[in-house]
């Protein structure tokens, strides 16, 4: 990844396309924000899954739509190619992570949670909490980029915390789907359960790779 990228960062005639990936950050956050909602809510009834979802679907589209007219804006500029492949790379890393908020969100609404014992109940919380703390350290982190890159680095780093204890947290929550008795539970609920789990541990999985790249442009400026 080049190091004029940080400097792109920094010049201030970037400042229309920086604060769209700023608006963007701020969207995916607060999709992943609504999920953590979402599997609370859940925890005790279904009644309001699906309007929680649709909050989380509306955020997405409109995450969607930045990315693609950060894309636009990113092409009409002149920037070096292997610039631009790597700004663009990083808009769709931030954008997976609300692309996978959204897939948690569209299995929670199928499958009856409610029902699901306490001891996985607690698990899922715990899990959508880290990816809430996870993506609001990505902002941090990039928002610290274009004033102390070791800062940066040092947020990014505490992601990268978050994600081992996620693995830590899916797999209690896996051990429990082996494990305990899901009354309630179609063959197919179990399934999409687990799909579930996986979703919320990939939405973590992206935080962690986007700040992969963040802490590569600030490595190669220090």
């Amino acid at each position: 990844m080049s190091k004029r990228i940080l400097r792109w960062f920094t010049d201030f005639k970037n400042t229309e396309v920086l604060s769209l990936v700023r608006d963007h950050l701020d969207l995916t956050k607060t999709a992943v924000q609504e999920l953590y909602n979402m599997t609370c809510s859940a925890c005790e009834t279904s009644l309001e899954k699906k309007t929680l979802y649709n909050k989380i679907s509306e955020v997405e589209m409109k995450a969607d739509a930045l990315r693609r007219e950060m894309i636009a804006k990113l092409t009409e500029r002149d920037v070096f190619p292997e610039e631009r492949q790597d700004l663009m790379e990083l808009v769709r890393a931030i954008d997976w992570v609300a692309d996978w908020a959204r897939e948690a969100g569209r299995i929670l609404v199928i499958i009856p949670f409610e029902k699901a014992p306490n001891e996985m109940k607690g698990a899922a919380q715990d899990m959508a909490k880290a990816c809430l703390m996870a993506v609001t350290l990505l902002a941090d982190s990039m928002d610290a980029l274009s004033r102390d890159v070791s800062k940066a680095i040092e947020i990014a780093n505490e992601v990268e915390i978050i994600e081992e204890d996620m693995d830590v947290l899916y797999s209690i929550a896996r051990g429990y789907l082996a494990s305990l008795e899901f009354n309630g539970f179609s063959r197919g609920s179990l399934i999409l359960l687990n799909e579930f789990l996986d979703a919320l541990e990939t939405v973590s999985d992206w935080c962690e790779n986007t700040t992969d790249i963040i802490r590569a442009i600030a490595v190669r400026e220090m």
